[in-house]
């Protein structure tokens, strides 16, 4: 078990280490498919397609440089002899792909790159991608996605990059480790499969079986990849969309020349799609769905980039009045909260807070609470308080937030002195905070805060749900010049902004 442990503790230090990279998969920041002639806001100039070739045609006193895999490319041409007038190569490239999660690379068969007066030029065959060239610290990536041609933008200074620690897992389990079998096609099957890209599809060769035994019975899954070089198994099992993302996918390795292998979901790793909306990995193959909740390997990153920038990711416990919550829910998205939500009694899970930049808590009663649920809510304030990350609670769940931080300050050797808890105004709802905020900054008035450093506000509960205000403008406008807040859409607007002043 301890050499397991440790197998699994270098590989997953592997894991990180690669996600990290400058132009790693945290490092992308765009994707633009491409016409005849496209160009767009900060594009280093303009790109034309014809005839399978791109042409980047750069705007005047724009710095640039081929990539390292063009270089290599064009290498292999000067290596030959080729004696043509300007660099320029067709060979077999190896270039990074988004068909795997890991930081692996893959032969693209007939890549083409040149170098011209004033730009680039490359081709490349169906499915392939090029680190194409670098315009000061960001990477501009060819790639060609069921005949689409695009270019996916990687930056090195990329906040994602910046604010990334870890991807968070589930604890290794060896009770996820099965003995498999890997049963051959005579030739690969190709299926039409999905992608993270809502409006492509594209094909795949299955090239086998990969079957065990679970207590759920036999499991047959369709693998991917090449026998002689590693299988890939992209998978959905129960835990997507609750705990991890929409699916995950495992790297087989190259199976013994019997067809056993070993199958460890402790080593399912998120696709590039869980951190970036800019990725293209492909969906699992129609079927391949493992029929137990796979809760080993990892999990849903709180971190995630698209068009608006880097989301707020916040952590939320709250018992639903699910009337309010159809009006609520679409209010975070459009203030940038990328939230999850968890029911205290039902979701029964223990949440790691890494990557998250909030907690909340919130419920009108804390009496339909079970004894396990109120003691995973101080646990979670705890674990706020000391890991110096934000945690509201509001109403009836305030009270965790103050037993873990009375809690937690008795652990640490101080004596507050308090005697009596604030107990709140009649007809007004109570939040509490840890001073990690700054509530006025955001147009809140703090009617207490006590001695060990928690904050209090107060609300009127009969204001109604939503505001007046249609546009963002609106809302920032208000809380500048601290006008009363009118609304519940207004309050979790300014929490929003509270958040990310923190951040």
């Amino acid at each position: 078990m301890n050499q397991f442990v440790t197998e699994w503790n270098t590989w997953r230090d592997s894991r990180n280490s690669a996600l990290a990279t400058p132009f790693g998969w945290l490092s992308v920041s765009g994707l633009h498919w491409l016409d005849e002639t496209t160009t767009w806001p900060d594009a280093p100039g303009t790109f034309t397609v014809d005839g399978g070739w791109v042409s980047v045609d750069l705007e005047p006193e724009t710095k640039a440089g081929p990539a390292a895999a063009t270089l290599d490319l064009m290498s292999r041409t000067a290596e030959a002899g080729s004696g043509t007038s300007r660099p320029s190569a067709t060979s077999s490239a190896s270039v990074p792909s988004d068909t795997t999660a890991m930081p692996m690379v893959r032969e693209i068969p007939n890549a083409e790159a040149r170098v011209e007066e004033n730009g680039f030029s490359a081709k490349l065959p169906t499915g392939g991608s090029l680190q194409w060239f670098t315009v000061g610290n960001v990477l501009y990536e060819l790639i060609d996605r069921a005949g689409r041609i695009g270019i996916r933008v990687r930056d090195s200074k990329s906040p994602l990059l910046g604010k990334f620690f870890e991807v968070p897992v589930f604890d290794p389990n060896p009770d996820f480790v099965f003995l498999g079998k890997f049963t051959p096609f005579e030739t690969p099957q190709v299926h039409p499969i999905n992608t993270a890209q809502d409006d492509l599809k594209v094909e795949t060769p299955a090239v086998g079986v990969v079957s065990f035994t679970s207590e759920a019975g036999e499991v047959r899954l369709l693998a991917t990849g090449n026998p002689a070089t590693g299988l890939q198994l992209d998978f959905h099992d129960s835990t997507n969309g609750v705990s991890t993302p929409a699916w995950r996918t495992l790297d087989l390795g190259v199976p013994n020349q019997d067809g056993s292998l070993v199958v460890d979901f402790n080593r399912a790793v998120d696709y590039p799609f869980a951190f970036t909306a800019f990725a293209t990995c492909p969906a699992p193959i129609a079927g391949n769905i493992v029929p137990f909740e796979v809760t080993a390997g990892e999990r849903t990153p709180p971190f995630y980039f698209s068009e608006a920038g880097i989301n707020v990711p916040f952590l939320f416990y709250v018992w639903w009045d699910e009337e309010s919550a159809k009006v609520t829910r679409p209010w975070y998205a459009r203030f940038g909260l990328d939230i999850t939500l968890l029911n205290p009694n039902h979701d029964d899970i223990q949440q790691s807070l890494v990557g998250y930049d909030g907690v909340a808590m919130s419920g009108a009663d804390a009496t339909p609470l079970t004894r396990r649920a109120r003691s995973r809510l101080v646990k979670v304030a705890t674990e706020a308080l000391t890991s110096r990350i934000p945690v509201v609670g509001i109403g009836a769940y305030a009270e965790f937030v103050i037993t873990a931080q009375r809690e937690l300050r008795e652990s640490q050797g101080y004596d507050d002195g308090i005697e009596e808890e604030y107990a709140g105004s009649d007809g007004r709802l109570l939040i509490v905070m840890n001073n990690e905020l700054a509530p006025k900054s955001a147009g809140f008035d703090v009617v207490h805060t006590d001695a060990s450093g928690l904050l209090y506000v107060e609300m009127p509960y009969d204001i109604p749900l939503e505001s007046d205000f249609d546009e963002i403008d609106e809302f920032d406008a208000a809380m500048q010049e601290d006008a009363p807040i009118n609304s519940w859409e207004e309050f979790d607007y300014r929490m929003v902004s509270l958040i990310r002043q923190h951040r």
